[in-house]
């Protein structure tokens, strides 16, 4: 079976000066983010809140990187989904900070809700197709669940709650403070994730016969602008909840996001 040699196929993919001034931009930021955490390697997390913000910027870090390398091969749809995961992880955190002694065992426990209600959704799918060993054993599982999720389902107020906080992302933001990212940055880069039209409108410019560098160009400036508009955000919160020192690099970074754009567009697209 033939292997994708990547690193041949992110060389393939070249851009022109303007683009890579904005992917150097998020090459940077991803960097400050990564060094920041190795320097607090040794933090204490001694508290369940501490240790679900350590779990959480791991997988924040993560997410950074998965934006860079899709914009690097040109991923433009995915980018953006990730931006949305990083932009939704910091308003989930944000909000649980809020009241974490309430929060925090609310958001844990409803795992295993999630748990129990995809082990039915497959045990319903495995039934018509898979052999009988491993339904038994589903069921089995299931019925292991079965008892935690009568437990905990009458903590989430109905009988089959919206998620962990019966809360939308919308009303969460507006709780914790973050209503202006949600509006912009989720609202936007939902599009990609939901495949609506409006984010299907330039993928024409994207094949080989009708490229567009133009198009590409103003596609990964948006994307980087989202990034550092939410990691501003996500810096201000390490720094409070976890005693980091990003905020310190978060400045530069912003200018540059602003001479960028007054450089390359005017202040707009």
């Amino acid at each position: 079976m033939a292997s994708i040699d990547l690193s041949a196929t992110i060389e393939r993919i070249d851009f022109p000066g303007e683009v890579w001034a904005w992917l150097d931009l998020l090459g940077d930021l991803v960097v400050d983010a990564r060094e920041e955490a190795v320097s607090h390697e040794t933090f204490m997390a001694d508290t369940p809140y501490k240790q679900l913000l350590v779990r959480s910027v791991n997988r924040d870090l993560t997410t950074l990187n998965a934006i860079y390398i899709l914009l690097r091969c040109e991923c433009i749809h995915q980018a953006a989904a990730h931006v949305r995961l990083f932009c939704e992880a910091l308003i989930t955190v944000s909000y649980i900070a809020r009241d974490p002694v309430v929060r925090v065992p609310l958001f844990l426990d409803y795992a295993t809700i999630d748990e129990y209600e995809v082990a039915s959704a497959l045990l319903a799918w495995e039934r018509e197709t898979a052999k009988p060993r491993p339904v038994a054993a589903l069921v089995e599982r299931q019925k292991e669940l079965q008892i935690k999720y009568d437990h905990l389902l009458p903590k989430y107020n109905r009988s089959r709650p919206r998620n962990w906080c019966n809360a939308t992302v919308r009303t969460q933001a507006k709780d914790c403070g973050h209503e202006k990212l949600y509006e912009i940055v989720y609202g936007q880069m939902s599009g990609y994730v939901h495949g609506s039209a409006w984010s299907l409108r330039r993928q024409t410019a994207y094949s080989r016969k009708h490229y567009d560098k133009s198009v590409v160009w103003v596609d990964i400036a948006t994307i980087v602008r989202m990034t550092v508009a939410v990691w501003i955000e996500w810096a201000k919160f390490t720094d409070r909840e976890l005693g980091w020192s990003l905020v310190t690099k978060a400045g530069p970074i912003a200018v540059r996001c602003e001479a960028l754009d007054t450089e390359q567009f005017g202040g707009k697209d």
